[in-house]
Parts: structure tokens; C-alpha cells; sequence
């Protein structure tokens, strides 16, 4: 049988939905010990949270299972809660979720954004994104821990369709921005009812379509979080899938590349830029002076014909041009927009497989109308994004895609999607913190995207003001995934650094994060011995090579990288 929530005392539940993130009685009564805290967690099972707690339309939200989890390996004792949002329309997913209920709680609450289409439920339990080997994970630090799959469920979809949730417009809306401003309000009435009190700081922390949903948060709801980690985000989804469609179309007609095209370009690009950055290490460091000294034209085979490994044909010029240059829309998105920025060079080729041979082309020209799982990401986004989301038609030919035919599709789609707007005031106002880490060898999305999102805000709120609330940091080379090697001897770099504690840090203590943050590379087994650091520098800067151990921070100063 459901327990509903809400009568908890109706007024005292209206309190915790209008306090929000940071709310609270003036004098909140203790929290458990651990012994009721135990005690308590199964009883959650079947509690509901009513609909009118939730500060958007919702369905009401239930508590299938509340089970305490022993402590194990890294993770302390909680009460781990799986649940449901209902839907609202008939044919719309549940929105589901997973709350993480440490028994020794630190007053904080973390929400973990997702990745791709989403689909996936996050269990909120794992390392971070970025976080080094040995860095203790939030929930064994004190935090409370949840997230969610957005509204979907993917395994409803294969591979290679996981755009097509977005057929159904609740489900679509869920997955732009609603379940998670909703699960964030049913985490709250649970966590005010299991620790008698809302936390006192509530963070985001979320990489790639995660770091869209942080932005987005901040922008949509500015009231819900008290700051956020917005790592490689994908914050104008609209022009990013019209740029995947822009890579794919020329590999039909001859541009695709395969891993010695790959090479080439790698190569060309290291043997132009490397240096740049005062040490011939194999990594671009000085990710901005790069475009202006590499062209691609220069690996343009004679007269434009395929002739072999040591060239570039017209086709595949095209393909990496699209992946690398701007794409222009011919009408207006959300928030004024109209252009999607080019990707920078350095990370044509990355550990894991990372780089052009996982996201633009892996040589094989792309099958349509459904592409194969060994198509390139791009490719496989690319189509599910035209075939689901704009033209809503399964069998559509993305050869034919022109977003010109598409206009008030495409709008429509950026009003819901894109994480552009640049006006923080309320966020910044209440005290909210932003920090955002691009990745230079990023090749699944342009790091210029996030470069250019942060000039917006300046532009519209001065650079006074955001300084006093938002910070950027570019990791040169790094690419999507956060890691990063060298091109010449394969040795990764140190990418790694504990955002979180730092972004706490700066909303706890009022301690803003230094202009130069330290990146580490750990080894993978206790005790975890530092190899080597290098720093993280803050837009415009880069870690520039002065003297001494290459592997010492202390060797680098971050320095201006202007084109």
C-alpha cells in the first residue's frame, strides 16, 4: 500500500517545495542517529511524494524499494531508494530515479547528470567524471546521491536509434530539462523526511549532455542548486547534431577516413603545433595559437583525387572541414544564435579509442536509413537526431537532410534544447556558482562552444560580475572522455582534479577557485602514488612549458593562448 508523504503536515510540505535547494527551519530538529536512520530506511519503501510538491506538471512520485546497503569497498552504509515519477500522458515513460541516503550525512546533496540520449538510470554511486584513482566518492564523503534516466527507458531502443523517445513530446521534454528539476524536488521531500531536514547546499555535477543539464539548470531553475560542475558540455545541442549531419553527408560520396588518414592528420597537426607551448612533448598545450598555423588545405591530395595515405582528397577535406570548421544555420536558434563553432586541433587521435576514428569517420561509409553500432558516434547521433527529433520519420535519408527544410522543427527543438541563454543573474544573485572544463582535444563536441557561452555571460552580465561566480578552465588535449596522451609516446597526461571539493570550497567558504588548478595522474592501485601533475589553467590561458621536471606542475605557468 502507497504512504503518501504529503500529509507529513500539508504546511510543512508546501515549506519544503517553495524553500528549494538551500531551505530550511530556522532551528531544524536533529538529525537521526545512525541507529534510527537504519531503522527508518525500509520504511520508505512505498512512500509517495504527491504531484502538487513538484514544481512543474508531474505525475506523483513512489518509492518502489528502500533498502540499506552495508558499507563495501569504497562505499559507506545508505539507504538506497529506487523509485518513479508518473507520467502524465498516456505512452510516456516513467521518469525514474536512484537516492543515495548516507547514514553519516555531511548536509549535502549531490545530483549526477546522464550522458548521450540518456535512457540509463544513474545509480549516483560512482566516480566522477575527471576524479582521480583513490579520490574518495562523494556518497563515502557524506553526500547524499541521486539522479535519474532522464524519462526514458533505451532499452526500449537499439543502438544505433537512441533518439527515438523523442517521437513522444513528454518524454522529449523530460529528457530537455523537466525530470530533472522534478527529481530534485521529490530528492528533497525524501531527504527531508528521512534526515527531518533539506540540505544545506545542494550541488550539480554533470559531463557532456550531464554538463548541458547543469547549464541548464542554472539557466531554467536558478533557485534549485547552489552550484554546479559543468564538464565538456554540450551546450548548443542544436548546431552540435546539425554539425554531426554536416561530417556524415560527405562520406557518402568518398569522404570517409580510415586510421592512416587519421595518422596523417595527427601527425601534421603535432608537427605544427606541438612546440607551441614550449616543450616538444607531443601534446598542443597552446590549444588557441594552433588554427592560425595548421591548415588542412595543406594535405589537399593534387587536384583533389584520392592518391593514398600521404593526402587528403576533396571529400574527406570535407568531412574533416565540417568537423573542424564552423557550420552556419540559415536562420535563427535560441537566445540569437546562429552558428555552431569548429572543433580544435590536438586531439585527433586519444587513449580509448578517443579522436576522428571514434566520433567523425571509422572508414566506412555509413548505412542508411539506420545506421550500423560500428558507425562513428557522430554519424549514429547524427541520424537519430534527424530522423527522431526533426523529421520524426524512422525511414528518413539523412543524404537528404537540409536543415533549410526544417526551420520551425529545428526552432523548436533549440528552444527546448540549447543551454545558451547567457543570462545568470538570478543563479549568480542567490549566490550560485558555476564552473565549466572544456577539453581541447575534445572531438565528440567543439570546446570554442563553451569558450563562446562564457563570453556570452561576460558580455551580458561584465566580467566583475562573473568573476565573482563562474569559472572556465580549458584541459588542452584532453578529449571528450577527460583523458589524455601524448601523440608520440603514448603517455597519458595528468587531466585529473577534484572539481567538487573544489566548487564546495567556493560556496561553502567563500574560497574562489585559483586561476591555475592542478591536474594529476595517479597510479590506478593503492597507494595511489602521484605521477605527475600539470596545471589546469583558467580561460585564456595554457599550461606553458618555463623549466624544470616536465612532470612537475611547477615546471608550467599558465600564460595567455591567444590565435
Amino acid at each position: 500500500m502507497n504512504r503518501s508523504i504529503a500529509p507529513l503536515a500539508g504546511a510543512a510540505l508546501a515549506t519544503v517545495a517553495l524553500l528549494g535547494a538551500c531551505g530550511g527551519d530556522d532551528a531544524p530538529p536533529p538529525i537521526p542517529d545512525r541507529a534510527a536512520l537504519q531503522q527508518a530506511c525500509p520504511s520508505l519503501a512505498g512512500k509517495t511524494v504527491e504531484a502538487n510538491a513538484i514544481g512543474l506538471p508531474s505525475g506523483a512520485a513512489t518509492v518502489a524499494q528502500a533498502t540499506l546497503v552495508v558499507a563495501a569497498g569504497d562505499l559507506p552504509e545508505y539507504c538506497q531508494l529506487l523509485g518513479s515519477i508518473a507520467a502524465r500522458t498516456a505512452g510516456a515513460d516513467a521518469i525514474r530515479f536512484q537516492i543515495n541516503l548516507p547514514t553519516s550525512w555531511n548536509e549535502k546533496a549531490l545530483m549526477v547528470g546522464g550522458g548521450g540520449f540518456n535512457g540509463t538510470l544513474i545509480n549516483a554511486t560512482a566516480a566522477l567524471r575527471d576524479a582521480a584513482p583513490g579520490q574518495p566518492l562523494p556518497l563515502a564523503t557524506g553526500y547524499a546521491t541521486f539522479s535519474t534516466d532522464s524519462g526514458h527507458d533505451a532499452t526500449a531502443y537499439n543502438a544505433t536509434d537512441p533518439g527515438k523517445f523523442a517521437l513522444n513530446d513528454e518524454m522529449f521534454e523530460n529528457f530537455a530539462h523537466a525530470s530533472y528539476k522534478k527529481v530534485k524536488d521529490v530528492a528533497h521531500v525524501l531527504l527531508r523526511s528521512y534526515y527531518l531536514r533539506a540540505p544545506a547546499r545542494q550541488y550539480f555535477y554533470g559531463g557532456s549532455e550531464g554538463g548541458r543539464e547543469g547549464l541548464t539548470m542554472a539557466q531554467r531553475y536558478p533557485a534549485d542548486f547552489d552550484g554546479i560542475v559543468s564538464a565538456v558540455p554540450v551546450i548548443h545541442w542544436t548546431g552540435l547534431f546539425n554539425g554531426f549531419l554536416a561530417f556524415t553527408q560527405p562520406q557518402f560520396a568518398g569522404g570517409t577516413l580510415s586510421t592512416a588518414k587519421i595518422r596523417l592528420v595527427a601527425n601534421a597537426v603535432n608537427t605544427a603545433c606541438d612546440a607551441l607551448d614550449g616543450l616538444a612533448d607531443g601534446v598542443v598545450n597552446n590549444y588557441l595559437a594552433c588554427p592560425a598555423r595548421f591548415s588542412l588545405d595543406s594535405l589537399r591530395c593534387a587536384a583533389g583525387a584520392d592518391a593514398g595515405d600521404s593526402c587528403l582528397s576533396d571529400p574527406q577535406l570535407a568531412t574533416l572541414k565540417a568537423a573542424y570548421g564552423p557550420i552556419q544555420l540559415p536562420f535563427t536558434l535560441a537566445n540569437g544564435i546562429t552558428t555552431y563553432p569548429g572543433r580544435l586541433f590536438g586531439g585527433e587521435i586519444q587513449p580509448g579509442g578517443e579522436g576522428i576514428g571514434r566520433w567523425v569517420s571509422t572508414g566506412q561509409v555509413p548505412s542508411v536509413p539506420t545506421p550500423l553500432a560500428s558507425d562513428a558516434r557522430g554519424v549514429n547521433y547524427g541520424s537519430s537526431y534527424a530522423r527522431y527529433v526533426i523529421a520524426r520519420d524512422a525511414n528518413f535519408d539523412v543524404r537528404t537532410y537540409s536543415a533549410a527544410n526544417f526551420a520551425g522543427r529545428i526552432q523548436a527543438v533549440s528552444a527546448l534544447m540549447d543551454a545558451t541563454n547567457p543570462d545568470l543573474t538570478a543563479f549568480f544573485r542567490r549566490g550560485g556558482k558555476l564552473i565549466v572544463r572544456e577539453n581541447a582535444g575534445d572531438m565528440a563536441q567543439s570546446a570554442q562552444a563553451g569558450i563562446q557561452y562564457y563570453q556570452s555571460v561576460v558580455a551580458k552580465l561584465g566580467q566583475a560580475e562573473v568573476d565573482r561566480a563562474m569559472r572556465l578552465y580549458v584541459s588542452p588535449a584532453s578529449n571528450h572522455g577527460g583523458t589524455a596522451a601524448s601523440l608520440t609516446t603514448g603517455v597519458e597526461v595528468p587531466t585529473q582534479h577534484d572539481m567538487l571539493n573544489t566548487l564546495d570550497q567556493w560556496v561553502s567558504s567563500g574560497q574562489a577557485p585559483a586561476d591555475a588548478l592542478v591536474q594529476v595522474r595517479k597510479a590506478t592501485t593503492a597507494p595511489y602514488a602521484t605521477l605527475a601533475t600539470r596545471p589546469l589553467c583558467r580561460y585564456p590561458n595554457y599550461p606553458q612549458y618555463v623549466a624544470g621536471d616536465t612532470l612537475d606542475a611547477g615546471s608550467y605557468r599558465c600564460a595567455v593562448s591567444a590565435p
